[in-house]
């Protein structure tokens, strides 16, 4: 980042606030959450000098590696290429860490949980253009094993000494039991999401735990304070989202949890709670932003009973998209599903779905006031998505 020269970066933020971020770990151990806060500051300038590198740490490359299967040789290859990336520059994410949250007026909140094989900043374009419109945004990282990687610190001393507890990805087979254990996951995910959100209304009374990651050495200067957050997050209207194993996770949250008052799907893989009725459970409007070529007909049919006239549910469909499209990837590594389909271009995809959740939280939170930008672009590109139920790839 020298000579005035922007590094290589996700898209920047489209919203009137320049976004920032921090990590927080709640406490010592494998129960403390470990998340990272996308939040509007008041700050004017998107300083380069303050973005983070979009991979922390080679680690997670090689969760990814042991996520997708991919041989020694090929990993080796890979961290060659990540690690001899950094002559010309790393890839960045566009937001300000450990700036100062801009706290003038109460921020809506959104708590994400993240797909299976992914990690909390794996969603870092999505999350931190909510947030530039004024959005708390809350992206946890599973401790249930279907992060790509995680860690914990178990001591203080450890965290200082920056000592991580390491959690790996956990290959689940196809067969019997297979639904029992996504099932078992989804509920450990969905007890995470659940102090999430008890840790949201904590910090909006005034009890602010001290967070973990302080203790470990970092570059960065750091002017947020969870305590700035107190009386300053408007608890009556929070919302849950998720992406394909994360967003089955938010359904199933929300069916548990009455503080959660709207729900946002992205891609949702269905299998872990075909067996849970939760149409009959959740009560909250749910936003459903699919892909194109995700959803199989067993999918459908799951998503399906969501789509009736008592519930009002939404749906639409990006076309000439993929799963990746919704994740940061895409921007990164470019398209690697589906070689053979015309792709939509992933700015574009980004904007789509972020647009219809922003479109959608205005209608069920007045928030952000004023969406007709957002309208006017979708009215724009809508040769590019559809809205109904989504139609099976095969």
């Amino acid at each position: 980042m020298s000579n005035g020269i922007e590094p290589k970066h996700l898209p920047k933020a489209t919203g009137p606030f320049v976004p920032g971020m921090i990590d927080v770990s709640t406490d010592y151990g494998e129960e403390g959450l470990l998340m990272r806060l996308y939040y509007p500051t008041n700050e004017k300038k998107n300083d380069p000098k303050q973005w983070m590198t979009w991979l922390p740490e080679n680690s997670y490359l090689r969760g990814l590696a042991n996520v997708t299967a991919i041989p020694y040789y090929f990993l080796r290859s890979a961290i060659w290429w990540y690690e001899n990336l950094t002559l010309t520059g790393h890839y960045y994410i566009p937001s300000l860490y450990g700036k100062k949250i801009r706290t003038d007026d109460k921020l809506k909140c959104i708590i994400i949980s993240h797909g299976l094989g992914s990690c909390r900043f794996l969603y870092s374009a999505v999350c931190y253009d909510l947030a530039s419109y004024g959005y708390l945004v809350i992206c946890l990282e599973h401790k249930d094993r279907s992060a790509c990687f995680t860690y914990y610190y178990a001591t203080k001393e450890d965290a200082q000494k920056d000592k991580k507890t390491e959690i790996h990805f956990k290959h689940v087979p196809l067969g019997k039991n297979h639904y029992t254990e996504r099932n078992q996951q989804i509920k450990i995910k969905a007890n995470e999401c659940s102090k999430a959100i008890d840790f949201v209304l904590q910090l909006n009374k005034g009890t602010a735990p001290a967070n973990v990651l302080d203790e470990v050495v970092t570059k960065y200067t750091i002017d947020f304070d969870l305590k700035d957050l107190t009386g300053k997050i408007d608890v009556d209207s929070l919302t849950i989202m998720g992406h394909s194993f994360g967003a089955a996770t938010a359904i199933y949250t929300a069916a548990l949890r009455s503080e959660i008052k709207q729900c946002i799907a992205m891609d949702p893989w269905m299998f872990p709670i075909k067996d849970e009725n939760l149409h009959e459970k959740v009560k909250q409007p749910i936003l459903f932003v699919n892909t194109y070529t995700f959803h199989l007909e067993a999918n459908v049919k799951s998503m399906a009973k969501f789509l009736t006239i008592d519930r009002k549910d939404e749906m639409y469909t990006i076309l000439n998209s993929t799963h990746e499209t919704q994740t940061d990837t895409v921007f990164i590594l470019g398209y690697w599903l589906n070689w053979f389909m015309r792709k939509i271009d992933p700015t574009i995809g980004l904007r789509i779905n972020n647009y219809i959740i922003l479109e959608f939280l205005n209608r069920h939170t007045l928030f952000p006031k004023n969406v007709e930008e957002q309208k006017a672009y979708l009215d724009k590109e809508k040769h590019n998505y559809m809205s109904g139920l989504t139609k099976p790839w095969a």
